[in-house]
């Protein structure tokens, strides 16, 4: 029997994102999915797809692995395993797994780049940012103590992005930043209507979207109506409990916010009953757009970096590669720009 499958541990930790092609690994990682299959001559493996807070990789675990304890989503394991390549990704292909009990699966679990109590207190401020009175008494009605907590756990997504807990903040706070700087570019822009958006457009993934195990998952009623029909009805109810309560809110906001909310996807096919008609609803669909897509970009390169190849496999969804090479002034400079800049220094 390989020395190698007797290995009780210490687990040498390492993130996901740092493996290298012909590693060895034994380490703990959050079981996101398994499935079994049987090859086309009839033999038993598994497909698992393992992560942590780095990212994920996928798993092959063929008849000789080992297996100990009660396996399935959403609990911590203990891996030994090689690091290849298969289809022009990495793999692994699993020598021995193992349940690790009492270990806490939060700690695995993917999160925003930045702190979420940062993310946090950027949102409360814009709360605050906003002046328009009856903007920022319908925020107030609509982002209770309640729902900012369930907003601040939500994903923004199933799949494509941001598709973990915290994610939905922090796709906000960066449309947030975005509509800032859209309103010094662009002053005819209405500020506070464009940070409204911001902070309404995906309010409905609230009631969409739920945190299964470990990966989010459609509600019943996110499927029936979809975030963008729950969102525009989340801000109409508000407005009719402003009314109720202060007795006037203008007729003419509360179409731009509803509005901006069903037009956000920009077109019929993605999803909007409508599109964008006036600019502060296209600012917010190019916005929401635009953070979606640089999040593919960017994680699309992640993913394949350790792959030499230019360009990553290609996506199905989006019908593209991507070219990974990425420019550096500083990797580029010439040795004799190096020395010149050295010898001005020492005169």
């Amino acid at each position: 029997m390989d020395n190698d499958n007797n290995k009780k541990g210490p687990y040498t930790i390492s993130e996901l994102k740092a493996f290298t092609t012909g590693q060895q690994i034994w380490g703990k990682y959050l079981l996101l999915a398994l499935y079994k299959r049987k090859t086309r001559d009839g033999k038993d493996f598994s497909n698992l797809k393992i992560g942590d807070k780095s990212g994920e990789i996928d798993v092959v675990a063929w008849e000789n692995c080992q297996w100990s304890g009660d396996v399935e989503a959403g609990r911590v394991i203990g891996l030994l395993g090689d690091i290849g390549f298969y289809n022009n990704r990495q793999q692994l292909t699993a020598k021995r797994i193992k349940i690790l009990d009492g270990e806490d699966n939060i700690n695995y679990q993917k999160s925003p780049e930045t702190d979420i109590n940062v993310l946090v207190v950027e949102f409360e401020r814009s709360l605050q940012e906003v002046e328009d009175l009856y903007l920022q008494g319908l925020l107030q009605i609509i982002f209770t103590s309640e729902r900012k907590n369930k907003f601040f756990q939500s994903p923004a997504a199933k799949k494509i992005h941001h598709n973990y807990t915290g994610g939905l903040l922090e796709h906000t706070v960066y449309l947030i930043k975005l509509s800032r700087r859209i309103a010094e570019v662009y002053p005819k822009i209405n500020k506070d209507l464009l940070l409204a958006g911001a902070l309404l457009h995906d309010v409905g993934k609230t009631a969409e979207l739920s945190m299964s195990v470990v990966t989010p998952e459609y509600t019943t009623v996110g499927r029936l109506l979809g975030h963008i029909t729950l969102g525009a009805d989340i801000v109409a109810e508000a407005v009719r409990e402003y009314r109720r309560s202060v007795g006037f809110f203008p007729e003419e906001l509360e179409m731009a916010l509803r509005h901006m909310i069903l037009s956000h996807h920009g077109v019929l096919e993605f999803g909007s009953p409508v599109k964008p008609l006036f600019p502060e609803a296209f600012m917010l669909y190019f916005m929401d757009n635009l953070d979606a897509k640089m999040f593919v970009y960017f994680n699309q390169i992640e993913e394949d970096k350790e792959n030499p190849a230019l360009f990553t496999p290609y996506d199905n969804l989006y019908q593209q590669n991507y070219y990974k090479y990425r420019y550096s002034y500083e990797k580029m400079k010439m040795p004799a720009q190096e020395t010149e800049t050295e010898e001005n220094e020492a005169e």
